[in-house]
């Protein structure tokens, strides 16, 4: 807050073996640096971590992926917004409320969200005929 325009690099030089129960947070040291020496000791930050770069991907919320009870996760695709089909894909990360798609479906699909469970509890217990 003391610096609300400037970012200062640096590099994690410790990072704590336990996160704190009670605050969820985890104490990090870090080197950075300072040549015109306008930070104190002890001074609280914000900090950025970035480990890789970031990657781009397809991703879908949460709510739109069904488990089923067999382990596998699916996904209701529409193209006119009244029929649906049921494709079983592939998740790799989770991030943000998002599930990154690693098959079974692509980019410009419409994918039910809020709708996806209920649709498999209908399908599921539908009977055909």
């Amino acid at each position: 807050m003391a610096f609300p325009n400037r970012d200062f690099s640096g590099r994690v030089s410790t990072i704590a073996a336990a996160v704190d129960p009670a605050t969820h947070r985890l104490v990090v040291r870090s080197e950075i640096v300072d040549s015109e020496h306008a930070l104190r000791p002890g001074m609280l930050a914000t900090f950025v971590i970035e480990t890789a770069e970031p990657i781009r991907g397809l991703a879908i919320p949460l709510n739109g992926v069904v488990r089923e009870g067999d382990g596998t996760m699916s996904v209701w695709v529409t193209t006119d917004a009244r029929r649906f089909e049921k494709r079983t894909i592939k998740t790799g990360r989770q991030h943000a409320g998002y599930y990154e798609i690693i098959e079974g479906a692509q980019q410009g699909d419409r994918v039910a969200t809020d709708g996806a469970l209920l649709l498999s509890n209908f399908f599921a217990t539908a009977t055909p005929g």
